[in-house]
């Protein structure tokens, strides 16, 4: 995997921007989950991490250890997102909400049928978010990476770069607690 890294790295550095695609292709959707997670809109944080990807390949050539690029993109995401915090205030996102216009042919039970599908997974997210803020940092970034990045231990393990026993354990008892608040509701 890393050394697969480092030989696309160097293609790159060549001119080849194919390989650069295989990376953009390999890591976009850990990137887009940790950054959607962190920022909470999900368009937002398409373009972070498109962002990440263009300032990745803008400056690939100062990446010291190849090996460590997973840690890297992770550290150029996080930085915009924090950059993203100091642009705007968690408010106005909250303020401007979902769109609600809806299409003039729609029939009344329709809209009910929408709006209730709207709502419920409204709650949902409500609920999982809240169920994640009770969580560490870390902690709430490794439950996002294998939920909703579907990563593998080994590779949040390899994107964080961390242990991955230490991932394996720490998800199955963040798993665990989560089941125990969401059934002692």
């Amino acid at each position: 995997m890393k050394n697969n890294d480092t030989h696309l790295i160097l293609r790159t550095l060549d001119g080849d921007d194919n390989a650069f695609t295989e990376l953009v292709d390999k890591y976009q959707k850990q990137v887009h989950a940790l950054v959607w997670r962190k920022i909470g809109d999900f368009h937002i944080a398409e373009e972070i991490t498109q962002d990440t990807f263009l300032i990745a390949y803008q400056k690939l050539a100062t990446l010291k250890k190849s090996q460590s690029f997973s840690s890297w993109l992770y550290v150029i995401a996080t930085s915009l997102c924090r950059a993203w915090f100091r642009k705007k205030y968690r408010r106005e996102q909250l303020k401007q909400g979902t769109d609600t216009t809806h299409p003039e042919n729609a029939t009344y039970s329709e809209y009910v049928l929408q709006e209730k599908e709207r709502i419920t997974a409204e709650t949902q997210r409500d609920v999982v978010k809240k169920l994640l803020a009770k969580l560490g940092e870390s902690e709430r970034t490794v439950m996002t990476l294998h939920y909703f990045g579907e990563m593998s231990c080994s590779e949040i393990g390899a994107f964080l770069y961390h242990f991955q026993l230490i991932f394996s354990l720490l998800i199955f008892f963040l798993f665990c607690y989560i089941l125990l608040q969401i059934y002692s509701w």
